[in-house]
């Protein structure tokens, strides 16, 4: 979905940007973003460990927002909710649960790691965690 009431388009991209986001704030755009992550790991995430984690913040910033109570408010939060849990869907299904275990259960997403990726990925997080991961060539 990218046709979001202005009022909460406004209010969610206000909100983002407060938390620390300085690009992709709108709710379509992180979504989009979110949605992109995704599908670069469903084909083997290309690129390294520092990229994999920076892309992650984009649903660390979508959970700060869907749990806000400053945007409860807005029926498009609930539309966005539900466009987030589909590309949720699709996320976990391609992660090694709990490949680092100090971090909340509740940020599953950045808890858990891809099965698989190319071979930068692959080497780095053997490298750095002794997490083995499945070779995309």
């Amino acid at each position: 979905m990218n046709q979001w009431d202005e009022g909460f388009r406004d209010a969610f991209s206000s909100f983002v940007r407060e938390s620390g986001r300085w690009r992709d704030f709108q709710p379509e755009t992180l979504l989009a973003r979110w949605a992109t992550f995704v599908a670069d790991c469903e084909d083997g995430y290309p690129s390294d460990a520092e990229d994999y984690f920076n892309d992650l913040t984009s649903r660390d910033s979508l959970s700060r927002a869907l749990g806000s109570t400053e945007l409860q408010r807005f029926p498009d939060l609930v539309l966005l909710g539900r466009e987030v849990e589909k590309v949720d869907s699709a996320f976990r299904v391609l992660l090694i649960p709990d490949a680092f275990p100090r971090i909340p259960a509740e940020l599953w997403w950045s808890r858990g790691v891809v099965k698989f990726a190319r071979k930068c990925l692959v080497e780095e997080l053997w490298r750095d965690f002794q997490l083995e991961l499945e070779l995309v060539e």
